[in-house]
């Protein structure tokens, strides 16, 4: 019995088939890309300019509480990386050979839009610091640059050139480990249920390692393990592969540290813990349903779940530098909101340029690269 059996998801023969037989996709995930990506970008642009403290009086209290809490949107993308990556491996990593060309896939994928996004914040840095010197933005070093590359800042405790750039480093080690796990465990012929229970130590250590009820080391993704996890969990459940038990106890976890509630909360783990929790159980009620093939099915989601990646990227590269540079301290509120819907503008035909030019070519090399283990 391999690693990941074969086995058929529940609710694949009911649901509509436009999102699933149009690109392969699920429609679901896909939808939850665009919700992620842009719940961080309205974020980012609201709370890390000026737009935020011009405007908050201006809209409920609660409106302002939901934006400034769009982090969680980082949360449901490290879910879905975990469901995605699985999903990616299926029946197909076997050996070493095959662990690199998939490696070598995803970076074909994710470097040259990463890539194009330190090319363009270093590039508005000099522009602003030429024509606007009172701004000062900050420009890295040489070393800097080349750090963030190969995803290392993190480890080198470099400051990020752009503060997303630390989930990608996150991401890149989780496909790291998780694809030497997926091997490994090929090759010992183990069940889908012994993965569930052999990983659960490792996904209660990153949970406490999360609340810092116990240390982790620098720039290692320990404590977002267990988001990643929960993807694979979920994936696996949808496979029946895992019990309800397991994903149960999973959960269990989870929903035990958000009604203990730790005194060591560093102010997001709770809300990040809740959301995990909460998408998990989202997940696997779509899993037992035909929701993977039919919620968040709509040309509207679809599109942000097509440019996600680049909006993820372009809304903190130009969407925020935008507002920072146009948005004064003595703007009204009414001027505050122009600009932010027009950054938010920007930044979205920003990432649908850079989606066109940058990411579908690079996809479209990646996948030149087959799997040797396809069936």
């Amino acid at each position: 019995m391999s690693v990941i059996e074969s086995a058929r998801p529940v609710g694949a023969a009911s649901g509509t088939q436009s999102g699933a037989k149009r690109d392969g996709r699920l429609p679901f995930i896909h939808g939850l890309r665009g919700i992620a990506a842009l719940s961080v970008a309205l974020m980012h642009c609201y709370e890390s300019t000026p737009v935020g403290d011009r405007v908050m009086t201006t809209i409920p209290r609660i409106a302002d509480y939901i934006i400034r809490r769009g982090f969680v949107g980082v949360d449901l993308f490290f879910v879905i990386s975990g469901f995605v990556i699985s999903l990616t491996l299926y029946k197909r990593l076997t050996t070493f050979g095959e662990f690199g060309r998939f490696f070598l896939r995803r970076q074909m994928r994710l470097d040259p839009p990463y890539w194009t996004a330190i090319a363009l914040s270093v590039g508005s840095a000099l522009v602003i610091n030429h024509f606007r010197p009172q701004t000062a933005a900050p420009l890295p070093s040489v070393g800097d640059v080349i750090a963030h590359l190969f995803y290392l800042q993190g480890f080198l405790g470099i400051k990020e050139i752009v503060g997303i750039f630390w989930t990608l480093c996150q991401e890149i080690q989780f496909y790291l480990f998780f694809g030497v796990v997926i091997l490994l465990f090929q090759k010992s012929s183990v069940s889908g249920r012994t993965i569930g229970w052999v990983m659960l130590p490792l996904y209660i250590l990153s949970v406490l390692c999360f609340w810092d009820l116990l240390p982790s080391p620098r720039g290692l993704f320990l404590q977002r393990w267990y988001e990643f996890f929960t993807g694979v969990t979920l994936f696996l459940f949808w496979r029946q592969q895992v019990s309800l038990m397991q994903l149960l106890v999973y959960q269990g976890t989870l929903l035990l540290m958000v009604l203990v509630s730790p005194p060591t909360d560093n102010g997001m783990a709770w809300l990040t813990t809740a959301t995990v929790l909460v998408i998990s159980i989202v997940f696997a009620i779509a899993s037992r349903t035909s929701g993977m093939k039919t919620w968040l099915d709509t040309p509207v989601m679809r599109y942000f779940g097509t440019i996600s990646y680049s909006l993820y990227l372009m809304h903190a590269v130009i969407g925020i530098r935008l507002l920072k540079v146009m948005v004064g301290p003595g703007d009204s509120a009414v001027k505050a909101w122009v600009l932010y819907a027009a950054a938010l503008l920007v930044s979205v035909a920003a990432s649908d340029v850079t989606y066109r030019l940058i990411e579908m070519p690079s996809m479209n090399l990646s996948h030149r690269m087959k799997w040797r283990g396809t069936t």
